[in-house]
């Protein structure tokens, strides 16, 4: 009961069809705007349907620089992965997903196999990297131009509880909802009659997506000419490109507003989301007006394109094969 009354008082947790509700009431003028209605499979033209679902994780990477990227390596059918040398831990992943579905974190070569065997498609393995910094950048096209400019940052917290010295790490546990959620999921994997010093903190989740806890904070006051500088070089590098978000990582805050040594672990495309909007301090007329304003500047570059957008009989078959390719959960 207490965890449903924090998921209807804390808007980050409500059901997306009510927290797009702006979005589904204005579609028309979208529509207009995009010169279709399903104008966002226009953008991108690089990425499948733009990029909302069914692209390759590992395509996408290929396009961006290398001096940019984590160690990646894709597995399909018949890769020798166990004559790769890692540095354990390492991410893994499916090639083809969404929203942090199916992510693990894993130690051996068996723990590698043994996802395998249950993923049963392509799947990345993916170098841990152990920078602190984790944040999404949202970029979008100038229409008419090369030019790129940010449109959202968001900065991540990753799920953490601290101790006091006295109180066991089920019950620090209870105290926050956050943590809570996750419980059921984590407990496996730590002592719950664990008890951490007095100011130790204890990371429960490495994984930023915030479906598994992580909190999602406005860090749009982060934007500085030189972060906008790289973030053009990196969006310019891949071809026909519109819209989208980076998922990267960096070594601190101050050296992702350099761009110094940053990391992309992901770009999504077409139905990545202006992260900042989840923030808890921001009240929902901000986070309508900024999803807004996102769809606004998508239509508008799909009003720029002359490619042919999607019928709506192949949307909806391709959505349907993508939702039974992606179904198994961990």
């Amino acid at each position: 009961m207490r965890l449903r009354f924090h998921k209807i008082l804390n808007q980050e947790y409500w059901p997306f069809w009510f927290f797009y509700l702006p979005v589904f009431l204005t579609w028309p003028l979208l529509a207009l705007r995009g010169k279709s209605l399903l104008f966002f499979t226009r953008i991108n033209p690089f990425i499948p349907y733009g990029g909302c679902f069914g692209e390759s994780k590992s395509d996408i990477l290929k396009l961006i620089p290398a001096r940019f990227l984590p160690v990646t390596i894709l597995v399909t059918e018949g890769t020798n992965w166990k004559s790769r040398a890692f540095s354990y831990p390492v991410i893994l992943k499916p090639d083809v997903g969404e929203r942090g579905d199916n992510i693990c974190i894993v130690n051996s070569e068996n723990e590698i196999g043994s996802y395998q065997s249950a993923l049963g498609r392509p799947f990345l393995i993916q170098e841990f990297l152990t920078e602190k910094f984790e944040a999404g950048v949202m970029v979008a096209r100038v229409p008419g131009t090369r030019e790129f400019e940010i449109t959202s940052i968001v900065t991540k917290e990753f799920l953490t509880v601290t101790g006091d010295g006295k109180t066991k790490l089920s019950d620090l546990i209870g105290l926050d909802p956050r943590a809570l959620m996750q419980w059921p999921r984590l407990r496996k994997s730590f002592d719950e009659n664990l008890v951490l010093k007095s100011g130790e903190s204890l990371l429960l989740e490495p994984v930023g997506n915030h479906k598994r806890g992580t909190k999602f904070l406005d860090g749009n006051h982060l934007h500085t000419p030189e972060l906008l500088k790289v973030m053009n070089e990196i969006s310019g590098s891949v071809p026909d490109f519109d819209f989208g978000r980076f998922d990267l990582k960096a070594p601190s805050a101050e050296s992702f507003k350099r761009g110094k040594g940053l990391k992309i672990m992901e770009l999504n495309g077409a139905f990545s989301e202006p992260g900042h909007i989840y923030d808890p301090s921001a009240s929902l007329f901000q986070s309508w007006r900024d999803l807004l304003r996102h769809w606004w500047t998508l239509a508008t570059l799909a009003g720029s394109r002359t490619q042919k957008t999607m019928s709506f009989s192949e949307f909806l078959s391709s959505y349907n094969q993508h939702r039974k390719l992606t179904q198994w959960n961990e």
